[in-house]
């Protein structure tokens, strides 16, 4: 590629490429949700509730209803335009590209993370694309069909040491004794906040109820497995550097996390033609992301207030 070079099509950015690891990395929704292929911008996903089971020798017809959950897809995007004049070689642009594609998946991870989980108003499709786990759980009524109320899954905690290991156990405890618990599944998302609060937790034996993973495996609370991200943090409106307060969530089963794929993350670059002002390479990344809550059962919130 040279820099009078025009790539006027989107290019996919392929799943074993640099940019893909690094959001699988640092994104704790595109790593662990169920993954949903989107053929248009919305998409329904059936959910299964309870079923009536009879004994004897006679059947009598169940009365529980289908109901569903609606995914939208809503884009996340990125521009930036690059000096022509300190790209002067194939290595200076190969390398000025992928550094800046490499700082948009940072950015882009986080601030997918947020507004899945944390985002605290309601959803508007610009700057609140979804309805978060945050806001599900502190809504009256947020399910679909449900008469859920407001903050029964939420745990308020106000940082104190001695409170830290009974206000992760009511955290699991709110979702475990409930029908959308799935011990192989099983999912706490934290911020990073918490890695130092939950290093120093102990039972009253002594022992940390905090393994840190080594050779690949992951960090547990618990036993449950830990996924760490940065965008899990409280914010108005939806953020790459949310400032408000530490989140961990639990998901009693990940396949509630439900993440619509509608395309990318793919680039597009165009260099500087005849018509331009400037001589400028301009680059533009770009990924579209539909979410929601499975159920908001299998969620429990807690939030570090301190």
């Amino acid at each position: 590629m040279s820099a009078n070079t025009n790539l006027t099509e989107w290019l996919p950015i392929e799943w074993d490429s640099e940019v893909i690891q690094r959001v699988l990395k640092l994104s704790a929704v595109e790593a662990n949700a169920l993954a949903t292929p989107m053929s248009t911008s919305t998409k329904r996903i059936l959910r299964a509730g309870a079923f009536n089971v009879t004994t004897g020798s006679s059947y009598t017809d169940d009365t529980s209803d289908l109901d569903y959950v609606t995914l939208t897809a809503r884009g996340f995007r990125g521009k930036t335009n690059l000096d022509e004049d300190t790209l002067n070689d194939v290595e200076s642009i190969a390398d000025a590209i992928s550094q800046r594609a490499y700082d948009w998946a940072v950015s882009y991870a986080n601030q997918l993370d947020n507004a899945c989980l944390a985002v605290t108003g309601a959803e508007n499709g610009t700057t609140i694309p979804f309805t978060s786990v945050y806001k599900a759980v502190r809504t009256n009524g947020a399910d679909v069909t449900s008469a859920y109320v407001a903050d029964a899954n939420y745990v308020s905690y106000n940082g104190t040491a001695s409170a830290a290991y009974d206000k992760f156990s009511e955290l699991l405890r709110l979702v475990e004794v409930g029908e959308y618990f799935d011990q192989s599944n099983a999912l706490v998302i934290a911020n990073h906040a918490f890695r130092d609060v939950i290093r120093r937790t102990k039972d009253n034996d002594g022992m940390p109820v905090f393994v840190q993973g080594i050779a690949g495996t992951p960090d547990t609370l618990f036993n449950i497995p830990i996924s760490w991200s940065r965008g899990a943090k409280t914010s108005a409106t939806n953020t790459s550097a949310p400032a408000g307060n530490p989140l961990m969530v639990f998901c009693g089963d990940r396949r509630l996390l439900k993440l619509g794929v509608r395309s990318g993350p793919e680039t597009l670059v165009k260099a500087a033609d005849a018509a331009d002002t400037t001589d400028e390479t301009a680059l533009k990344l770009r990924s579209r992301r539909g979410f929601a809550a499975g159920n908001v059962y299998g969620f429990s919130v807690l939030e570090k207030t301190a």
